[in-house]
This record gives structure tokens, sequence and C-alpha cells, in this order.
């Protein structure tokens, strides 16, 4: 290949000429020129030159078979390693002369010869083109570990030299960097520069890969060095790979506080869907107008029926669809005429049948841009606004909680978890919430953009399975956390795909969690892991100020909980802290011998209201406490229910997090949901406590970053 070609130019050149990998002379040619340090070597056709080249400089040598389309070189015995002499160089070019006729390679293009590096800890680079987030760049532990230990972490492209230290400092492998066991330790500045100089280049071949090897890059004492390099490339040219969406807001007012709203598939039968969206609208707290629509009658719940939507007395703000999906096409047409921009489409029925139903899909999503009509669903409950008191589910107020209003908004692809996530919001209230189903128009990144300027939302939650737009999401979630506000996210569905793990390992993680929790936290997003440690997070986020440090101090009248939560700290990254001198003497000073006034302190099941309040005083004055976690054990009678009006008076204008745990049956439920009522939150198992103290310790650390 001519060395004057550009990159794009050489992507090209080998894609029409039937190739599928860049040779890896090319590749490191490339990598040199950029500052990217690579084995001296040669691309040879005769033994011959390899044994002159050689001989001019150093043994032990490498031989490589280099090719525009062989994916795995030592399986047709493509690699060679540690030849010392002259003799064995013109020995071991002509086993590998032979195997390449054996493998009968069409894109064989001849054998590199390249210097041999001495052993040190081998580290893998790779690159993605992530089908839900473009351009990817993963960095793993190498070598044998590379498949044994899964030990990878992933950013999105571009990306800045401190991702590429915090990706390193992910690994479990990072002792073997270190000096593990006697050894050298390695020049981590100087991989950190390598692994840059690998992503800046990444940024210009993004283009045209599919994706890429760099395994290993070896971390030696004294710099770092890319040993192998492959990159495979793409059916397509992409022409934009990191181009996205911007978030689309306009029109998202009228789902939470629409003026009027036409329910198209009203119905008098009690159960069905669309009678029990009539009844949630008229018969409760909100105050629109509402119009339903059907025209077998005449009035529904004593509130006039309409035929259809031309009879209406005016155009409405909102409708809400609940009749066949299949319908949905000509009503849009019909609400665009009257000037209608919002639609909330309940029915189901849509992509997830396939065939017909969806290409009805697909034109609604088509419709919805060319008529100017915001469209959340189809496949969804819809929305819920706690100051308005607009809903759209259809479960009834009986089964169903509607919570106050609060400083949580949530949004969910799973209509089960919204209302999961409603209930569990009794006490601590929610601004906003949106199921919003197979989205062909309002997707995460919009909702999470139009919350972010949402004077009523404080912290956001996002319940995701995939994304439309994955660069978008994380587009709005910067600005969420931009303009001071957490977002958290659970992700399900986490089990790694292998489609592409025969290409290369780095395309084996592609579409995985792995990747959606590197590029997440990179975007400063607070990920947990279960549901329920959701709401913890976002309860603990809402009504708690951030933590600046990741030390913790512990109290409680049971001391069985708090150790179940010291199991958990090293993974949450929580620390518990050595309090300091004068604030153990002071409790010690204050209470009887028998209580334990050590971090954590154990109050004993003797404690009252007045000893919780006067150990978490002192934590408060405690300046190397970062966060206070409390467990109550409110069985225990000592404890009286004075803590809430302490704690209330304490806390009023702390800027140290507390957050507290409580388990067990009716009146310990009562007496947590006072708390929570003062804005203390009271989770009610030790890893929901633990999440919440840790969210709380992840937020405080990215508004430093940011």
């Amino acid at each position: 290949m001519a060395r004057d070609l550009s990159i794009a130019e050489s992507c090209r050149r080998v894609k029409a000429e039937g190739g599928t990998v860049i040779p890896e002379p090319v590749v490191k040619e490339w990598l040199r020129e950029r500052g990217v340090p690579v084995p001296d070597g040669r691309l040879v056709e005769t033994a011959s030159e390899a044994v002159r080249f050689a001989n001019h400089r150093f043994y032990p040598v490498v031989l490589k078979m280099v090719s525009d389309r062989l994916l795995h070189k030592t399986e047709v015995g493509g690699v060679l390693t540690g030849i010392e002499s002259e003799t064995a160089l013109y020995e071991a070019f002509d086993d590998m002369t032979e195997a390449a006729r054996l493998a009968r390679d069409p894109g064989f293009l001849g054998i590199l010869v390249e210097e041999q590096l001495p052993a040190a800890p081998e580290i893998i680079v790779g690159l993605d083109n992530d089908p839900h987030f473009g351009p990817v760049l993963m960095v793993g532990t190498g070598g044998i570990f590379t498949d044994l230990l899964s030990d990878v972490s992933f950013r999105m492209l571009p990306v800045k030299k401190r991702d590429v230290v915090e990706m390193l400092s992910e690994l479990k492998g990072r002792p073997l960097l270190e000096g593990f066991r006697g050894s050298a330790p390695a020049d981590v500045k100087a991989l950190a520069d390598v692994i840059y100089g690998i992503a800046r280049f990444a940024s210009e071949i993004a283009p045209f890969f599919d994706s890429a090897d760099f395994n290993p890059v070896l971390a030696l004492p004294d710099g770092a060095c890319v040993v192998d390099a492959k990159v495979m490339l793409a059916d397509e040219e992409r022409p934009r790979p990191f181009g996205f969406e911007k978030p689309r807001v306009h029109h998202l007012a009228g789902f939470f506080d629409p003026a009027s709203v036409a329910v198209v598939g009203a119905s008098a039968s009690p159960g069905k869907i669309g009678n029990v969206i009539v009844d949630s609208l008229v018969n409760y707290e909100f105050k629109g107008r509402v119009y339903p629509v059907n025209p077998n009658r005449e009035e529904i719940m004593e509130v006039r029926c309409y035929p259809s939507l031309s009879e209406l007395p005016e155009a409405p703000e909102l409708a809400v669809m609940v009749i066949d999906l299949a319908d949905g096409p000509g009503l849009m047409r019909e609400l665009a005429a009257m000037g209608v921009h919002n639609m909330l489409i309940v029915s189901g029925g849509g992509k997830e049948l396939g065939g017909r139903r969806e290409e009805v899909e697909l034109e609604m999503a088509r419709l919805a841009r060319e008529l100017d009509i915001r469209v959340v669903g189809p496949n969804c409950i819809g929305a819920f606004d706690g100051r308005t008191r607009f809903d759209s589910f259809f479960h009834h107020h009986d089964r169903l909680l509607r919570p106050p209003a609060g400083r949580m908004g949530f949004i969910t692809q799973s209509g089960t978890w919204g209302c999961g996530f409603l209930e569990a919001a009794e006490v601590a209230g929610v601004s906003k919430m949106v199921s919003y189903g197979n989205r062909v128009d309002v997707d995460e990144g919009d909702l999470i953009s139009y919350l972010a300027d949402d004077p009523e939302t404080a912290v956001i939650g996002s319940y995701v399975e995939g994304l439309s737009d994955g660069r978008k999401f994380l587009a709005a979630a910067r600005e969420a956390v931009k303009a001071g506000k957490p977002v958290v996210v659970f992700k399900t569905g986490r089990t790694e795909r292998s489609a592409k793990a025969a290409v290369s390992h780095t395309g084996a993680y592609g579409g995985s969690y792995r990747v959606y929790e590197g590029v997440l936290r990179q975007s400063g997003i607070i990920t947990v892991d279960t549901f329920h440690e959701q709401i913890a997070a976002c309860k603990a986020l809402a009504l708690q100020p951030a933590a600046h440090g990741p030390r913790a101090a512990m109290l409680s009248n049971g001391a069985g909980p708090m150790v179940n939560a010291l199991d958990l700290f090293p993974s949450k990254g929580l620390e518990l802290v050595k309090l300091k001198r004068g604030s153990v003497r002071s409790m010690r000073d204050h209470f009887s011998f028998f209580y334990l006034v050590e971090n954590p302190v154990d109050v004993t099941g003797s404690a009252s209201s007045e000893d919780y309040e006067f150990v978490i005083r002192t934590l408060l004055e405690d300046d190397r406490v970062d966060i206070i976690m409390p467990y109550f054990v409110f069985q225990d009678t000592p404890l009286d229910e004075g803590i809430v009006e302490r704690l209330e008076k304490l806390l009023r204008g702390a800027k140290k997090p507390v957050v507290g745990c409580a388990a067990g049956g009716p009146y310990t439920k009562r007496m947590s949901d006072a708390l929570e009522a003062i804005g203390v939150p009271v989770l009610p198992d030790v890893a929901q406590w633990v999440a919440a103290a840790a969210a709380l310790v992840r937020w405080g650390a990215i508004k430093k970053k940011s």
C-alpha cells in the first residue's frame, strides 16, 4: 500500500480490493507518525531481507504474517516469536512461508519482522463501533487475563486524558502495573499517553472501522509500546461517526400541564382502559377540561361525550389514544388539521408484533416529524405530573397511588416500574413521571433534556432497557448534570453479546452492559444495580445534600445491620472513617460505659431519641465525616417518637447528608415515613441504605469534577 495515501484513501482502497483488515504495518506506521511507540520492524518478502534487517538491529525478533483479510494469524501459524539468531530466522521464515501457502489467503502481503520486546504487564486497548453509542474506546487487562477476567473499561470517543486515567484506575488488574510481587512498576503515565494517542488516532479512522484491537500494549518500566495492532473495516463508511440528533423539547409541556384533554376511545364500561383514564381525569384532582370521544355514547361519567374530534368545542391541547394502533396515522392527520401538537398513545400492538403493525409505527414516526406532533408511546401508561395532577394511567386510584408533588422526576421504558416508582414516592413525592413505551417520537434524550430545565425537578431517574440514540441520551444527561441535577440510571438487559467475539476481543463486548457502564460514568451519570437501589438513590439525592467524600460514620441501637452494610462498602466506594479523638471522647464522657463510641457507634438497645440526637450532632461537627448513616431499630421501646422532632431541628440547614435505614412492620414504616417527611430518607433494607449513601458520595464527586 502506497505510503503517501491518507487514512481515508487507504481504508477505501483496502475495501475496494476486497480486504477486511488494514495491514498491521500500515496501522503501525500511522501510529508511529502520531507519536505512539511501536516496535521497530519491516515488511519483507524474502528471508534474506528479514535477516539483513535483523542483523543490522537486534535479536530476538518476531515474524508475523501480514494480510488484509486474515483475522487470526496465530490459528494458521502466522506468528513466530523468540527467534534468537540468523539461522533460526531463516528456518522460521521458511516455516511461515509454508504456513502462508497452506492458508491459501488471497490477502497475503508478506511477512513482518519486528524486534521482540521484553516481557511486561500487558494491556489491551480496543475500539468498537457500538450499536448504541458509536465509536467507543476499551482498555483492559491484556494477555491471558483478557478472556479470563473480562477486566475492561469503556468510554465513548472522543475522550479526554482524564478519561484514560480513570479507565486504568477502574481495572481489577491495576496492581499488575504497580509492581506486583516484586516486579518493576510500569510507567503508568507513559501508558496513559499511549492509550490517549490511540484514542486520538481512533477519531481519525472512526468513519471506517468496525472494531480494532491493540493487544498487547506493553506497560514497560520506562515507557509503553503497541506490540500488535488489528483494525477491522466496517461494511459501510460512516460520514458522521460522532453525530447525533440534539434533544427535542418543543411542545413537551403539553404532556404535563394540558389545559384540555381528548380521550379518543373513551369507554362507559367499568374496567376498560378508556373508562379508567376518563375516571382519573374527571373524578380526581386534574383541573383541565376533559373531552371523551366515543361515537356510541352521549355522556360518560356525567361528562358530555363527542362522536369525533371534529365535534369538539375546541382543539384539545393533548389527545390520549386508546383505540386500535392501526387508526393512529389517520388520527394524527386529523389532529394536525386541528393544530394539536401532543398525542399520547396508550394502545399497544405495534412493532412488538412485527409485520404490518411495525409498519404502522414507522409511519407514525414519520408523521410525527412531518406534522409537528409530539408523540409519547405507543405501548405505554403515559405521563403524570405531581403539581397539575394530570395522569393518563389506566390504573384505578384504589390500586395505584398517585404521590404528592415532589422533586423526583422519573422516565421509564417499563410502565410496571413506573407504577412501582410512584408508589415508592408516597412520601417524598414526584415532579413528573413518563412511561414512553415504544418511543416512535419522544425518547429518553428528549425527556431528560426537558426535565433538566424543569424547575420542579431536582433529580432524574431513568429505567433503561435500550436506547434509541445513545449519544443524544448522554448529551441530555450532561446537560442535566451541568444544571446541577443528578441523573440516576438503572440499566437492565446486562448479558454480554457474543456475535462479534469471533472477530475481535473488543467486539465481543459491543452493545454489552460493560459499554453502558463506562459511557454512563463518563457522562457523570450515577448507575445502580437494582430498581430498589434506584428508588433509594433518587430519594437520597432529592432530600439530602451531596457528600463531600466517601468517609461514612454509622450509628445504631442494634449493631447487626451495620455489620451487613460494611460488607457492601468496598463495592460501593464507601469508607468507614476513624473519628476524631475529640468526637470519641465527647461520646464516651456523655454515655454509659457499655455504649461503643468508636465508628460504627453502637448506642445499644437502651438508646433514646436524645442519644441519637447527641451522636448525630457530634458526627455533624466532626470534619472527618462526610456522610452519616443511622440505623433505627424502632421496635426497641426506649427509642421514642421524639426522634422526628429532634432530627428536624438538628438537621435544618445541615450541609452534611444523613441517610437512615430501618426494617420492620407497620410501626417501623410509620416512623420511617415521618422521618422521610422531614427530609431524612429511611430505607427499608441494608442494600438500599448503602446504595443511597453511595449515590450521595458519587454525586459529590461528580460535582467536584465538573
